[in-house]
């Protein structure tokens, strides 16, 4: 039922997130209606007609300790059945197959986008190689960066095969996030974090960042495509080829 309130779900792990928020919220219900009948009665049951003279003792017997109880065993089952079983899930990527991975770069205001090509291995870059045909400053001197691509603002993927993002940034904090993928991450300047999902869709959506990163903030996205893997073979043999005519 929650998804019907949320971008569509484009991932393997959506649903078990989902399943989390589901839980959450119902819980979160239930505490308000409670809480709401414990004011309706209080506003009646103490009333200042039923309660010409003011008491100063409060409520009696074990009635908060049993509230209060109510509220953490919920949030214990929530985080035995739940939370942690999801985020267990989530703590590395399967190896097999060997997932595909990526590297995005996070700067004011691009996403740089290196992908390893179809030999798998990330070349040598060069922050003294970036420029504007460059924009990850890929060494082409080196054998392994031959075939490697770099581009701006453009994520696309196969489907149904799990990716690896390898996630940071040249300057300020950012925030990648791919609300379809139900992936959020922040790319941290000086540190790599490593992200990952198996897309299930096929389609097209908008790179997102979720952190204020100065005045041009609202300019900072990008596009990622969720392709048949037939349609990625070609769409990385046009870019191999691209490469090769330059």
């Amino acid at each position: 039922m929650i998804d019907r309130f949320l971008p569509i779900a484009g991932s393997s792990h959506a649903p078990m997130l989902a399943a989390v928020l589901r839980d959450i919220h119902w819980h979160m219900l239930a505490i308000g209606v409670l809480w709401a009948i414990v004011l309706v009665y209080a506003l009646v049951r103490f009333r200042e007609k039923a309660n010409p003279v003011p008491r100063q003792h409060g409520v009696a017997g074990l009635w908060p300790a049993l509230a209060i109880g109510a509220v953490v065993l919920g949030d214990v089952v929530i985080l035995a059945t739940q939370a942690l079983p999801a985020w267990s899930a989530r703590l590395a990527p399967p190896t097999d197959p060997v997932p595909l991975e990526v590297r995005v770069i996070a700067e004011r205001f691009v996403w740089n986008i290196h992908y390893p090509g179809p030999d798998q291995i990330f070349g040598r870059t060069d922050p003294k190689l970036i420029s504007a045909s460059n924009p990850v400053g890929i060494d082409r001197t080196d054998s392994t960066a031959l075939d490697d691509i770099g581009l701006l603002n453009v994520l696309t993927l196969p489907v149904d095969q799990t990716v690896v993002i390898q996630l940071t940034s040249r300057d300020v904090v950012h925030s990648f996030t791919l609300p379809e993928m139900r992936i959020k991450q922040d790319a941290t300047p000086g540190l790599v974090a490593r992200m990952w999902f198996t897309p299930t869709i096929t389609g097209g959506w908008q790179i997102v960042c979720s952190q204020l990163c100065g005045l041009g903030h609202y300019r900072m996205h990008g596009e990622y495509k969720i392709l048949s893997k037939a349609d990625w073979l070609k769409w990385l043999a046009d870019e191999e080829a691209r490469l090769t005519s330059q």
